[in-house]
């Protein structure tokens, strides 16, 4: 099973000079958590979390409206590609303790958003990952984050 059989592809996108209030407008109208951040030539820059947002913010005095897509988002961008296979990229997704990818073209460009979610809520086909391979993955994205990865609001 691929990333392109389960992955989104009707994504949306911030720019990184788009203000949080963009940004998190984007994902309350998508139900989601997660937002690419994609620069002027369509290369994703960075991603942007609720959490991200959120973090930001408390540390920052100011509205949402004042802080930029740019600031709070985190890279480097951990991704895949649409053809990759779906057990590898949960080990990517375990290895840096993240539950959304962006799945990227060969030249950086934003193609879908692979999440947990649709992984979980895949069909169970051949070669899809086993119950087993999920919740391993699960449990080492929700472990602590190594102390070398820096949050955003420590930008």
């Amino acid at each position: 099973m691929f990333v392109k059989d389960v992955m989104k592809s009707d994504v949306a996108a911030c720019n990184p000079q788009d203000d949080l209030a963009t940004a998190g407008k984007i994902m309350r109208d998508r139900h989601c958590g997660f937002v690419p951040v994609v620069d002027s030539h369509g290369v994703v820059a960075g991603v942007s979390t609720d959490r991200d947002i959120c973090l930001y913010a408390a540390a920052k005095p100011r509205t949402l409206s004042h802080l930029s897509a740019k600031d709070a988002m985190s890279h480097p961008v951990f991704s895949c590609f649409s053809d990759e296979n779906l057990k590898v990229t949960i080990a990517t997704m375990a290895k840096h303790h993240v539950r959304r990818l962006p799945v990227l073209d060969k030249e950086g460009h934003l193609r879908g958003v692979l999440s947990m979610d649709d992984v979980v809520q895949a069909p169970h086909l051949r070669g899809a990952p086993t119950a087993e391979e999920i919740v391993a993955a699960l449990n080492e994205i929700c472990a602590t984050k190594p102390a070398e990865i820096v949050s955003a609001t420590s930008r």
